[in-house]
């Protein structure tokens, strides 16, 4: 059954394409999406995979490390077991079936716009720094 998602948010480490042992292209990368507000606030993280020839759009386009982008999708929710002790978690993991960058809005130096880049302009813009996320791309193991 399909679980249709949309979601915005910023690419937690650069894209890598990868091949399949049945040699189809893929890339996986994790999506951090802003909850709540003030103290309430949290990051919730999506595990997103892109098959075929979407690979050669989304890797042209330049989409890396920070980069806002508005995404549609499959939902799943995927077991995992936890390095640290073993125990079970779930992650929910989208097939993307479109994606686009979000209009940044801001103007970076010299005034020149940086909308539809998905350069991070180092503004608080309200969406967590990613920086703060593990070598994974994500803030826990």
């Amino acid at each position: 059954m399909f679980t249709p998602i949309t979601l915005t948010g910023r690419v937690t480490a650069d894209l890598e394409l990868q091949t399949s042992a049945n040699g189809t292209d893929y890339i996986q990368f994790n999506v951090a999406v802003n909850k709540g507000y003030g103290e309430q606030e949290h990051a919730n993280f999506y595990q997103c995979v892109l098959f075929g020839k979407a690979t050669e759009r989304i890797s042209k386009a330049g989409v890396k490390k920070g980069s806002l982008l508005f995404i549609t999708g499959d939902l799943d929710l995927v077991e995992f077991t936890r390095r640290s002790d073993g125990s079970k978690g779930m992650i929910p993991k989208i097939t993307v079936y479109e994606w686009s960058y979000v209009p940044g809005g801001k103007r970076a130096e010299g005034g020149n716009a940086n909308a539809g880049s998905g350069a991070p302009s180092g503004a608080d813009d309200g969406f967590m720094n990613v920086e703060d996320c593990g070598e994974n791309g994500l803030p826990f193991n």
